[in-house]
């Protein structure tokens, strides 16, 4: 296939395709990620705090937040543990404590009233994703309100929006919050699904087609993805946890592969280094971070790998951009330019999310308030799963016309294996016809025929007229048989003119003068031997009751066709038959027509001759 020379303003198109569709997802999600929260002047920020393990709020060493900042945890301490002062002025009526992303276990206390836990500090620790609403009611300006924050990570800031605000807007911030980090997220997992299976049952169909099983991968792997991020209480060492956030580029790996295959692009050498350098920088990831987790080493090695990690995202993700423009050049059809958008869109938002992850400790860098690939996936793995079943469905119609004209071919060939088959049969069956006449033919001719020969000549010598005539109408009679069993290419013809030669000079003899009127265009069909002996007895019997009975000089013997219909006649000068009168040998020449559906025909009067007519169809004696 040639590649297709793109002009300037297509190439800036196409580019501004690029940027274009992930700024729009962006928008999009940023109008989507604006949950209910509380008025500006309710959030809060701590006025004192103290570094500590006690399990209850401590009395003295307090220190201010104006002046100094807490640090994070060292290698002597198991995790981070900061107590909070949260200041207590200008209480809304039904007031609430809501920490909308704690990303921490979080014990709220006032005064010595514990009014809130996250459960009981132990290893490892709980890390709260979704808000958590504290009601203090009863809590007046002059009470202590203390929060202890204890997670896993060095990261010191309390790391969440906290605000005192009513308990019903706490509420509405929370179901808003929830919406859009759960419940939006779980409907986009649930839908992918649906298309991952739905692609891998058409892998199963068709395992040629290996896009679809790397498709298949490919949301797989986003599941898992999408999965950790809703996870509220994670179940082991937080950092630890995070790591299986890598798997994001495994994603990229499987991408790689879908999108050659797809386009049948040839990339095989790059998609190789691309899953050794991937594969092999997790594996190191790993093994570095069995020996270091736990400690402060593991968590410096986390955010240094991803640091990594993330570069080489962002190269293997242009790269899997090229290899769309690779197919755009080659196809330039809609598949092509819609998944070079596609990508797009997972490259934009990629490197928004990772601008984000950087500024999680502060957030107020990128707006927003959670990760937005988990939801701009549903455009390029949606994009692709549709035009996977879109390809499935054409493939399917193909193939199914495919076989139906298979089966045409199939059924024409049978028919015509059929009709061989019926014709090398009816060869055979004529063929033993023939030789089974053939047999008959030499039996009546060497046997029949003799012995009837022999008694001729023996009645010759006795003078026996009676017995001549008797022995001379049975071997005609017999010479009758054997022409209508010799096989002849002319049919009819060939039995017209052998008859034609026997009688000759019996009407010689009689001084009858005969002639025969013999069309050229006269189908010449091979007739059945039944029907030719029919044929040549009535001929006979016309001709004999003509010399016998007629007292004519004169015959005219004539086979003509009118449509499918052969007429043979035969027509006489002598004294005719009263149309009263029905001779014998009428009908048994009607007789023998019968028996082949053909039709006599006499006209005759006395003194005007008589032509006698049989008219025969073709169809009942070929």
């Amino acid at each position: 296939m040639v590649a297709r020379r793109f002009s300037t303003l297509e190439l800036i198109g196409l580019g501004a395709l690029y940027v274009l569709a992930p700024a729009v997802v962006l928008l999009g999600l940023y109008f989507v990620d604006r949950p209910d929260s509380p008025p500006p002047d309710h959030l809060i920020q701590p006025t004192f705090f103290q570094h500590s393990f006690v399990e209850r709020p401590p009395v003295s060493g307090w220190r201010d937040m104006s002046v100094d900042q807490p640090r994070g945890r060292d290698e002597t301490e198991p995790f981070t543990s900061i107590w909070y002062q949260l200041p207590l002025e200008g209480l809304p009526e039904n007031p609430a404590l809501l920490v909308v992303f704690p990303h921490a276990m979080l014990d709220v206390w006032r005064n010595d009233q514990r009014l809130y836990s996250s459960g009981e500090v132990r290893q490892p620790l709980r890390y709260e994703r979704m808000p958590i609403i504290v009601p203090i009611g009863g809590v007046s300006g002059g009470d202590r309100l203390t929060v202890r924050m204890s997670r896993q990570s060095s990261w010191s800031g309390l790391g969440a929006r906290v605000y005192i605000t009513t308990a019903e807007q706490a509420l509405r911030t929370t179901r808003s919050i929830r919406q859009i980090h759960l419940v939006l997220p779980w409907l986009i997992l649930a839908f992918m699904a649906a298309f991952g299976i739905a692609v891998g049952l058409m892998y199963f169909l068709r395992p040629s087609q290996t896009a679809y099983g790397w498709y298949a991968l490919m949301v797989t792997l986003w599941g898992l993805k999408t999965w950790h991020l809703l996870v509220e209480s994670v179940p082991f060492l937080h950092f630890l946890w995070f790591s299986l956030g890598f798997v994001l580029l495994l994603w990229l790996v499987a991408e790689l592969y879908f999108v050659n295959r797809y386009f049948a692009i040839d990339g095989y050498r790059a998609e190789r280094w691309v899953s050794v350098i991937s594969v092999v920088g997790l594996a190191v990831f790993v093994i570095l971070a069995l020996k270091a987790q736990g400690s402060l080493g593991f968590e410096i090695l986390y955010f240094n790998a991803r640091v990594v990690l993330n570069l080489w995202f962002l190269l293997v993700a242009f790269y899997i951009a090229s290899r769309y423009f690779v197919a755009i050049r080659q196809r330039a059809d809609f598949d092509s330019v819609s998944l070079w958008v596609a990508s797009g869109v997972v490259v934009g938002v990629g490197i928004r999310d990772i601008l984000f992850e950087q500024s999680l400790p502060i957030n107020i860098v990128i707006p927003g308030t959670t990760y937005y690939l988990q939801y701009a996936v549903v455009v390029p793995l949606g994009l692709f799963g549709v035009q996977l079943v879109r390809r499935f469905v054409r493939d399917s119609r193909l193939a199914t016309l495919r076989n139906e004209e298979l089966n045409q071919l199939v059924d024409a060939r049978t028919r015509a294996l059929e009709h061989s088959y019926k014709k090398l049969g009816e060869e055979e069956r004529l063929r033993v016809l023939a030789e089974e006449r053939a047999r008959l033919m030499r039996d009546m001719h060497d046997g029949l025929g003799g012995q009837l020969v022999h008694a001729l000549a023996l009645s010759e010598r006795a003078d026996d007229p009676d017995l001549q005539r008797s022995l001379r109408l049975a071997l005609d009679d017999l010479r009758l048989i054997v022409d209508s069993l010799s096989p002849s290419e002319d049919g009819l013809q060939d039995l017209l003119a052998s008859y034609r030669h026997r009688i000759s000079k019996l009407l010689q003899r009689q001084n009858i003068d005969v002639e025969w009127h013999i069309d050229d265009d006269v189908a010449t069909p091979d007739l059945r031997p039944d029907a030719a002996l029919s044929i040549l007895r009535i001929l006979q019997e016309a001709v004999t009751n003509a010399v016998r009975h007629a007292d004519c000089d004169r015959l005219i013997i004539s086979l003509s066709q009118n449509a499918d219909i052969l007429v043979l006649s035969v027509a006489d000068n002598g004294c005719g038959m009263p149309e009263d009168v029905t001779e014998h040998g009428i009908n048994n020449m009607r007789v023998r027509a019968n028996e082949i559906r053909a039709q006599v025909q006499v006209k005759s009067s006395p003194g005007s001759g008589t032509k006698i007519t049989l008219l025969i169809p073709l169809e009942h004696t070929v």
